[in-house]
């Protein structure tokens, strides 16, 4: 089955210049946990997901670990979404987007998420976006066609 025929066509982007935490209301408001960021032209840059926000937000390991336990249960990242409104997507983003083309099968797409360990792949007609699969949209589809041709 090629992916052209069941990828999400109205992508949500995202503009690279937008704060990261503009980046998380558009996510959180469209319930998805990435997608693809543009330039002021539209060209594809980036991609973002909720994992390079939440990285950013949250503590790390050492961080976390350096803070007293006095502190640990009234860890409050207040501070750090406030920092976050001046932190552009662009300084966050993946820059380094996995591509594939509307012809692909859906195995090589279910392929490349799985040894990349990517949980999207932005989907290009001619160099253009033309759309956006994850692993919900390839799982059902992918079943689906092994139990049709059965």
């Amino acid at each position: 089955m090629r992916v052209k025929s069941f990828m999400q066509k109205n992508v949500v982007t995202i503009k690279q210049d937008q704060s990261i935490v503009a980046a998380s209301m558009i996510l959180m408001k469209n319930n998805i946990t990435g997608a693809p960021v543009v330039d002021n032209k539209n060209n594809l840059v980036g991609v973002i997901s909720e994992k390079d926000i939440f990285k950013k937000i949250y503590p790390n390991y050492q961080e976390y670990y350096l803070l007293g336990a006095d502190k640990k249960n009234d860890l409050d990242i207040k501070p750090q979404i406030k920092e976050a409104e001046n932190i552009k997507v662009k300084e966050i983003m993946t820059k380094d987007v996995i591509t594939a083309k509307v012809t692909d099968s859906s195995i090589k797409i279910a392929a490349i998420m799985t040894i990349k360990k990517i949980n999207r792949v932005i989907i290009l007609d001619n160099g253009s976006l033309a759309g956006i699969v994850s692993r919900k949209d390839i799982y059902p589809q992918s079943f689906k066609s092994a139990l049709e041709n059965k």
